[in-house]
Parts: C-alpha cells; structure tokens; sequence
C-alpha cells in the first residue's frame, strides 16, 4: 500500500469511564511530576518526603514480618493500633475514642474518606468543600451520586467567608468536608469557624468529614484543634488522619477515621469491600511508633524540623517575583505567581528545572487559582537549597 492508500488513522477510542467521572481527568499530581521527571526537574510539586521514615519505625516493620504478621487483618484493624489511635487521640487532643466501636484503620485517608462518602451519601445528596481543596474530595461525592456546593476562599488569608458558607448549606446537605492544616492553603480552621461548621451541621443533619493528615505540623507557636474536641462537633464529626506525613511514609497507605459507633458500622460495611484491610505488618509497626516512649519528643522535632524547612523555601521565594504566604500548618507553601498559573508551572519545570502545582488545580472553577501556585517544602535542605538556587537565578541547569 503507497502512503497516499493508507488508512486514516482512527481516533483512539474514549476510556469506558462513567460520564460523571469524566470532568477530573488525570490526577494534576501525576501530570506534573511527570512534567518533572520529563525535564529532570526538583520537584517541590508532589508531597512526598525525598528522605526516609524513622529506622525504628522500618525496623518495627521488619520485627513484624520476622514475627509472622503477614496475613490479612481484622477489617477494621488490628486491635492494638486502634487501641494506639485511640489512646492519641485521648492525649493530644482530650478527645477519647473507643477502639473497638469508634476506630477504623483503612489503606491511607484516601481510602477512609472514599469509603466515608460511600456510606454515607445517597443519590441526590449534597456535599460542602470549601476552597481550596485537596483533589480527591470532589471525585468522592460525585462517584457516590452526590452534588458538590463550593465554598471559595481567596489568597492569602483563605479566611471562610461565614455567610457564603451557610448559604452553601440546604435541606439536601449531608456531607461537610473541612481540611485542617490545610492543603494547599496551609491554614488553621479556628474554633470559632468550627462553631458555626457544628452549628451548620446540626440544622441540616449533616456530617463533617475532618481531613487532619498534617495534624502535627503547625509552626510559630500554633497548635492543632482537633474539629471533634469543638463543642457540639464530637457526634457529627468523622476525623480522618494517617501515618503518611507523620512518619514521613507517603506510600505505606496506613490512615484511621474515627466517628460515633453508628457512623463507624457504616463506614466499615464499605471499607471491608474496598481493602479489606490495610497492610498488617505495617499497622503493626504504626502502632508500635505511636506508643513508643519517644514518640511525644519526635513529634518536637519534626514540626522543628519542618518549621526550619518551611523558612529556607520561603527565604528564597522572597527573592523571586512570586508573593509568598507563610503556612501555618502543613508543608506547603500558596504563592501569588504573575500570568497564568499552568503556563507559568510549565515554564518553571522546562526552564529552571522546578516543578510546582497549578493552583488552579485546586478550585472546581480554574480562575479562582489561576494566578496561584503550590510548592511543597517537605524535602531535605539540600534539596530546597538547590531549587531555590534555580528559582532565584544564583544557578541555572544547563543540559
């Protein structure tokens, strides 16, 4: 066959995917980080640590392994993790949990909160996010026949406006979900937000689904409050929280929610048809390091650790044509970037070889981040020194 007898080419057929679904497209995670890898990039995009977990909390891991802690779990855990959560919970925080009608250990806190919303929602049902926010909460409520109203909050305080927040609620609410510290703001929900969430919450009978995954970072003096330990939030809260940035240990996918016993018998009818159970040899270790005498004196260190870090990537940002909002929790930074927020995270990665999230990514309508941008500072110094020296033109990558 001549090439003037060859066969069109044939478009490549659409991905069997439910119509609902296809609005997300593939995760702004994955599409930038392979942006870096493809301009070897530092990537400051994705939050995972470029360092490992504690040796002790890899070597309970092995202990466990050695000790034949390789089959499957009970569904909702072992015992004696739910047991450390709980007992965390209870001293952190002053909020006591029953381990065995209260505790449920999933495959990370993406997996309670899909597995959450699955019990939850009934078709029809409304969901409140407020802006902006972390990725996977939207694909949740619609997967699950739900409707998502958007509550926006604005750089750089991402203070919630208190009247569009009621006027997002209505008879079909059923599902709150709240973020505290924050990705990618970095920002604190106060006690007195919490009131009028708990408040909200109880006119509509709905529930609030508390993401607090980056619960022990919080810097200059600030303290974490735990949504549950608000009055009038203990019986509508569902506190999600996982071993991923706690231990520096993104992929062992160990994560708990804690909510009333009712609630909790729901959530595990759906969690014990998603995974079942998490990895057991690395629940075991999990509980190990929250019970470890130590363990009050590495938390210390790690908001010290990653109050120093937040400061060098924001003493080099402060150089940059960029304007930086300091964090209060989390390990992210939200800066202000001239021009549009995806053209200008492609030039970052191709240019200065620095890869950063569009913070467009984190609004349902794009122009509510489109001049944002997300840098992750839970690297190694020597790391962000290095991409602050690119970002600030001290050295610029050649090959």
């Amino acid at each position: 066959m001549t090439t003037s007898q060859q066969a069109p080419l044939q478009a490549a057929p659409q991905a069997p995917l439910r119509a609902a679904m296809r609005p997300f497209g593939v995760s702004v995670f994955s599409r930038v980080t392979e942006l870096a890898t493809r301009h070897s990039a530092i990537n400051l995009a994705q939050g995972f640590p470029d360092f490992d977990p504690p040796a002790a909390l890899i070597g309970a891991a092995e202990e466990a392994m050695r000790q034949h802690v390789n089959q499957y779990a009970p569904s909702p855990g072992l015992p004696v993790l739910r047991r450390a959560v709980a007992a965390h919970s209870e001293r952190h925080y002053g909020v006591g949990y029953d381990p065995d009608t209260e505790v449920t250990i999933t495959a990370g806190a993406t997996e309670a909160m899909w597995s959450a919303t699955t019990a939850l929602l009934e078709p029809g049902d409304e969901a409140v996010i407020i802006e902006p926010y972390y990725e996977t909460y939207a694909p949740c409520v619609v997967a699950a026949g739900g409707t998502v109203r958007f509550v926006p909050t604005t750089f750089p305080d991402f203070q919630i406006d208190l009247d569009r927040l009621a006027a997002a609620f209505s008879p079909r609410t059923r599902l709150v979900f709240v973020n505290s510290p924050g990705n990618p703001s970095g920002r604190l929900i106060t006690p007195e937000e919490y009131v009028v969430l708990a408040e909200l919450a109880e006119r509509y009978d709905a529930y609030l689904i508390s993401d607090e995954t980056y619960e022990h970072l919080t810097y200059d003096r600030r303290s974490h409050l735990r949504a549950s330990a608000v009055p009038g939030c203990r019986d509508r809260t569902l506190v999600l929280s996982s071993a991923s940035k706690t231990f520096s240990a993104t992929g062992w996918r160990v994560g708990w929610v804690l909510a009333p016993p009712p609630v909790t018998e729901a959530i595990r009818r759906v969690h014990q048809f998603v995974t079942f159970a998490a990895p057991s040899p690395l629940q075991w270790a999990v509980a190990a390091a929250l019970d470890a005498s130590g363990y009050d004196d590495y938390l210390d260190e790690l908001a010290a650790d990653y109050h120093a870090r937040r400061d060098v990537l924001l003493s080099y940002l402060a150089r940059t044509e960029l304007s930086a909002v300091a964090p209060e929790g989390g390990y992210f930074v939200m800066a202000r970037c001239p021009g549009d927020d995806v053209a200008w995270c492609e030039d970052l990665a191709a240019r200065v070889r620095v890869a950063a999230i569009p913070g467009s990514a984190f609004y349902h309508d794009r122009s509510g981040g489109r001049d944002l941008v997300r840098f992750a500072f839970c690297k190694q110094l020597p790391t962000l020194h290095e991409a602050g020296a690119r970002l600030t033109g001290q050295t610029m990558p050649t090959g």
